[in-house]
């Protein structure tokens, strides 16, 4: 068993909202057991909140809330980390608390000391919505000066900048005055699926270039046409070009787990070893996958 490294799941949000289960049960993508057959394993946990909804700070103050009671309730498998040592040195789960659509401040910058305080390490820029700070991957539009200064503050706090879901020229201008690497923690490619949600060769490129990684996503219809079934070979045909056009350290994993749908050859962690025997057979190595796996998420981090 190799240690896993998941740079994005739902899970938090998903017990949130359905008031019942825990990390220990539940009927999802995201369970102790799971992790406990795939080996050791580190994964972002998002507090996700839908800006339509409103009341995002709160939501968010809940969704940590939440974070925290899960990790109490199971303090002997599972631990929060915050860097690179901290994942190195624990013999237990990592949770890593993570922030998706970044109107969880609503416009308030100064609450990313707050997240930072809370231990959040990754935050994604946009949602699915135009917020403050930018437009989604379906919209057109940069940065707007909010983002730009949330770009620098975020940095500031040394939480990673967060690119996916958020739209082409959104990442041009993330690109232009990031001082750091920034990651795409659940998108795929878009040479191989065209699909606003992945990302184009040269936004591979350049993330590779900025030191950053690129998480595969096993939703179903950013990995091919089919959108109801997340299969392993379109999973490698993704990774495969991932290494190809941005080099083996921009590889990562971030599955998504609790926020798809659909019929997945990889529904749990405990499976993932299916994927690393097809990448294993397409080419890659055992260096090269392990730090997929693991170790260039990690990199990262540190």
């Amino acid at each position: 068993m190799h240690p896993v490294f998941d740079l994005h799941c739902d899970t938090i949000y998903e017990l949130q909202q359905l008031g019942t289960g825990t990390l220990a049960e539940n009927s999802g993508q995201v369970l102790l057991a799971w992790m406990d057959k795939a080996g050791q394993v580190t994964a972002c946990f998002a507090m996700f909140v839908d800006s339509e909804q409103g009341n995002c700070w709160r939501s968010a103050q809940r969704l940590h809330e939440r974070f925290l009671i899960e990790l109490e309730q199971n303090q002997d498998r599972i631990v929060q980390v915050r860097t690179a040592d901290e994942i190195r040195g624990s013999s237990l789960h990592g949770a890593i608390l993570s922030c998706e659509e970044l109107q969880i401040l609503e416009g308030e910058l100064s609450r990313i000391g707050t997240l930072a305080s809370w231990g959040v390490r990754l935050a994604t820029l946009t949602w699915n919505h135009e917020n403050d700070y930018g437009f989604p991957h379906h919209l057109a539009g940069g940065l707007k000066r909010l983002g730009f200064s949330a770009v620098e503050e975020l940095e500031h706090h040394n939480i990673l900048v967060d690119v996916s879901h958020l739209n082409d020229e959104g990442f041009n201008d993330v690109a232009s005055i990031s001082r750091k690497p920034f990651v795409a923690s659940h998108s795929n490619c878009r040479s191989v699926t065209n699909h606003s949600r992945n990302l184009s060769d040269r936004m591979i490129r350049t993330i590779a270039d900025k030191g950053g990684v690129v998480g595969l996503n096993f939703c179903p219809s950013f990995l091919s046409e089919d959108w109801m079934r997340s299969s392993i070979e379109a999973m490698v045909r993704h990774a495969v070009h991932l290494k190809q056009v941005g080099g083996s350290a921009v590889t990562a994993l971030g599955t998504d787990y609790d926020g798809i749908t659909g019929e997945l050859e990889i529904p749990h962690y405990d499976a993932l070893s299916l994927l690393w025997q097809a990448l294993e057979k397409s080419g890659f190595t055992s260096s090269e996958l392990q730090a997929m796996w693991f170790e260039n998420a990690l990199r990262v981090f540190s």
